[in-house]
């Protein structure tokens, strides 16, 4: 991955508004390889309400939002770099895990972030909602003193 960078989106209807948003805080990123935007995620402190509970400590943790991969870049591992990235994000912020939601009827999202070292936390089943599938990956141990 050549770059992580912030920058003003183009306009991608229908969530602009909140790209613009954490794009002004400092929260989303774009990945390049050779020049063009190839990625993007938003890595933040925003524990959905509807999904994390108070006992989940939801301010242990960092959380990817909207990560998506160009088609051009698909099979290269851009998502892994991306989810790596988050994670040194994350304990560098002294957190002890990344987490993340994913739409609850895509079993092929869930088995690529098993892959990529998440657990399933648990799936929360909401009728307005499309995601819920809440997934979590370990940081950095408690006894390891970071």
């Amino acid at each position: 991955m050549a770059c992580f960078t912030r920058e003003r989106p183009v306009a991608v209807p229908p969530r602009r508004d909140r790209l613009i948003s954490s794009m002004e805080r400092g929260e989303c990123f774009l990945a390049y390889r050779t020049g063009e935007p190839i990625a993007t995620l938003t890595v933040d402190e925003q524990a959905d309400p509807e999904f994390w509970e108070p006992g989940d400590r939801p301010d242990e943790a960092l959380y990817v939002h909207r990560m998506a991969v160009s088609r051009k870049a698909a099979g290269r591992d851009v998502g892994a770099q991306l989810l790596g990235w988050a994670v040194d994000r994350a304990a560098a912020a002294g957190k002890r895990f990344l987490r993340l939601d994913a739409w609850k009827t895509n079993p092929g999202l869930h088995l690529y972030y098993l892959g990529q070292g998440f657990v399933l936390v648990r799936v929360v089943d909401l009728p307005h909602r499309s995601s819920g599938a809440l997934f979590e990956r370990v940081v950095q141990s408690p006894s390891c003193g970071r």
